[in-house]
């Protein structure tokens, strides 16, 4: 399973990617809502796991967008 995780608390964000990734998971990171969303679009990801506070773009946006190109990917908020 392929998840990205969007998330501008670096610490955190590397933190769940690191706990995904003992457990078999595949996990990118990014920190930044426009990076978040260039990565939405370009990979093929099973879950994303996103942030609403986001610098650049914020999450409900990223979520708005997304779901313009990709209706059936899930989407976990983390707030």
């Amino acid at each position: 399973m392929h998840i990205l995780i969007i998330e501008d608390e670096q610490q955190l964000c590397r933190s769940i990617a690191e706990g995904l990734r003992i457990d078999g998971y595949e996990a990118d990171v990014c920190f930044n809502g426009e990076e978040g969303y260039s990565l939405c679009l370009s990979e093929n990801y099973d879950l994303i796991l996103l942030d609403l506070n986001l610098p650049g773009m914020d999450g409900l946006e990223i979520l708005r967008r997304f779901r313009e190109h990709n209706a059936s990917t899930p989407v976990l908020i983390l707030s």
